[in-house]
């Protein structure tokens, strides 16, 4: 007997059914936490040491609870708190201070010895000899667990020297929840640059190579292109390797190449990239999807032709952090790569200004304050029950090479309201020299004297502006009695006090 069902229960079935089959996604993470130092007190950066040439405090305990805490609330922003399942990480320090012998830290017996502890505590009234000597990375892992981002293991990749110090002031990071095979990590030296760190993991029984970079910097200098170009030639022969194992091998290369996903064309005077000629990362996904290429990718051709950016410098948006995906996370064998799913993390209140969408990058003002000078880039991935290798995904809107239609990105900055702007009368008669005010907008009513400085309550500041010359714009009055008026960020630069003003329409502001 055929039993009819209700349209509407026979929807309501069919939902229950799908959402039962479904497979889950994870979300990887990519990102430069812009030198995230531990206090231990060696570092090489003078920024980072305890105390500065003039014996003040510099980089502290207190600094670096701060960086800690602000990176776990900008991770808890991924998986509705949970945080992101893979995160591969650029610009954490290399430990100075190791274990005797090489070893490595148990992560097991680490939060057994300061489960009980906060990291404030730690970092505070409790800190100590062992506390100091401890990773940055596991300190970051303390951070996330009070966040309520947990289940990480944390895989870190450097070489080391003959006494086992590191070779390389920052390494690469990888933290997982995804369960690790320990025996295939590697660790690939390049030239000039922090090694490359391979880490296998298992996806639901499938297996995924992650490749976490950071990259010789500098990206327009072509001569340093050809450091990059070596820094390529490395994660290519090893991508051909595995290739030549496993043709559908699903990888994703991720982190800090220090150049733009389009390179050869944003720089044409580069007669090799390492990004584009060397690793072949290309913008053409269907080419990539439908396999039989050696070529990879590149995430950042999903995203809006517009607003493709994670960096600035000199008043441009960069591609710097990026991502590449196999040809075999197109197939339905194993792993994919779920559409259209890349983003950047702009989080607005949080690691970018609300009038321009920049990074609002780390300071070590008072303690400390900001997250880092790169967004953090995501993609999600997911698994199929099929074993179908010449089955391909279908793809939405699919990237194409559209190199000739883009131009460089200025970032563009909107002129504040009023009453995002700190007014005179809240400033006037004491010092604006505290955390209160410091990365703030402020708008100015002074005069400027021939040295292109103005006062301030009797305190000095100088000028900057990323778009234009300070002295060619106010060569006129510099040194007058004409009053200026304009929005300026307050901050300091080598240790001098200024106001950086963003754009050109923040001089004499129409409000």
């Amino acid at each position: 007997m055929l039993t009819r069902f209700p349209l509407g229960l026979l929807l309501l079935l069919i939902f229950f059914i799908s959402c039962s089959t479904a497979q889950p996604h994870y979300t990887l993470v990519v990102y430069n936490v812009e030198n995230l130092f531990d206090a231990d007190g060696y570092a090489v950066f003078d920024d980072y040491k305890p105390f500065d040439e003039d014996g003040n405090p510099n980089y502290t305990p207190a600094h670096v609870l701060t960086k800690l805490q602000n990176t776990a609330k900008l991770m808890s922003r991924y998986n509705d708190g949970a945080g992101p399942d893979i995160i591969l990480m650029s610009e954490v320090e290399s430990d100075f201070t190791p274990l005797a012998d090489g070893q490595s830290w148990d992560i097991g017996a680490f939060r057994a010895k300061f489960g009980n502890m906060t990291l404030e505590y730690m970092l505070g009234d409790g800190l100590s000899d062992e506390i100091i000597d401890l990773p940055s990375e596991l300190l970051l892992l303390k951070a996330f667990e009070e966040a309520g981002i947990e289940g990480y293991e944390v895989i870190s990749g450097y070489d080391r020297d003959e006494n086992l110090r590191p070779n390389h002031v920052q390494k690469n990071v990888i933290f997982t929840r995804l369960p690790v095979h320990h025996e295939r990590t590697k660790v690939h030296v390049l030239e000039q640059a922090r090694p490359i760190l391979e880490v296998w993991v298992d996806v639901d029984g499938h297996e995924l190579a992650l490749f976490a970079n950071h990259w010789k910097s500098r990206a327009s200098d072509a001569e340093i292109e050809r450091i990059r170009v070596q820094n390529g030639r490395v994660l290519k022969a090893r991508l051909d390797e595995l290739r030549s194992e496993n043709p559908q091998v699903d990888f994703i290369l991720g982190g800090d190449f220090n150049s733009d996903y389009n390179q050869s064309h944003r720089y044409p005077y580069m007669d090799t990239t390492g990004v584009n000629d060397v690793l072949k990362s290309v913008g053409d996904e269907r080419a990539v999807k439908n396999g039989n290429t050696d070529a990879v990718y590149n995430l950042w051709y999903e995203y809006d032709i517009n607003k493709r950016g994670s960096d600035t410098f000199r008043g441009f948006w960069g591609t710097l952090m990026q991502i590449m995906i196999s040809p075999g996370m197109y197939d339905f064998n194993g792993i994919q790569y779920v559409d259209n799913s890349f983003d950047v993390g702009r989080f607005y209140g949080k690691n970018v200004y609300s009038n321009s969408g920049a990074p609002r990058r780390w300071n070590s003002f008072e303690n400390g304050g900001g997250y880092s000078d790169h967004l953090p880039i995501s993609m999600n991935l997911t698994t199929t029950p099929d074993n179908n290798t010449e089955q391909r995904i279908t793809l939405e809107n699919p990237g194409v090479n559209d190199d000739e239609e883009w131009s460089v990105i200025p970032v563009s900055y909107t002129l504040p309201d009023s009453s995002e702007v700190i007014m005179p009368h809240y400033y006037e008669n004491s010092s604006i020299r505290t955390s209160d005010y410091f990365d703030e907008l402020f708008f100015i009513e002074t005069t400027i004297n021939d040295e292109f400085e103005i006062y301030i309550n009797d305190e000095q500041y100088d000028l900057y502006a990323p778009a234009f010359r300070v002295s060619d714009r106010f060569s006129n009055v510099a040194g007058t009695d004409s009053t200026v008026r304009f929005i300026g960020r307050l901050g300091i630069f080598r240790g001098n006090w200024q106001f950086v003003i963003e754009d050109e329409s923040y001089i004499n502001p129409e409000w």
